[in-house]
């Protein structure tokens, strides 16, 4: 029988990393809280439907997102969770409504599918490297 070999503590970039995500995380969620209201006004097209998904959608995810990145951040095994959970409801929202923009406002209609397309995947991104990653270790 082979000797065991004891576990090595992960390196510093395992550690730093995931912590990076989530102070990123902390910064865009509060950043989206900030400018929700801006959107609502300054945005001329489909004045309604933004107040509307503002309201029941990307309000309750910014907060989602900003409570699991902060629970990262403080390294408690349920931050991973509701991260994964505000990741998943924002790429719901983010394909829906940015189809349904695209559809119906001609309007800088190019930059637009680029951006969003870009957006798609970034939290596509986000989504699987949230779900794939290792667990880190959590400190009393």
């Amino acid at each position: 029988m082979a000797p065991e070999i004891p576990e090595q503590p992960p390196g510093p970039a395992a550690v730093q990393r995931p912590q990076i995500i989530a102070l990123l995380g902390v910064f865009t969620n509060g950043l989206a809280l900030l400018l929700l209201p801006l959107w609502w006004l300054h945005d001329r097209h489909l004045r309604t439907a933004n107040l509307v998904v503002g309201l029941a959608a990307v309000l309750p995810i910014a907060a989602t997102g900003l409570v699991g990145s902060l629970a990262e951040l403080r390294r408690s095994g349920w931050g991973r969770i509701v991260s994964i959970v505000a990741l998943a409801l924002s790429l719901a929202v983010e394909l829906s409504y940015g189809i349904t923009r695209l559809a119906l406002v001609a309007e800088g209609r190019g930059v637009q599918a680029i951006a969003w397309g870009l957006s798609w995947i970034l939290t596509l991104l986000l989504l699987l490297e949230r779900c794939l990653r290792a667990t880190t270790p959590t400190t009393p």
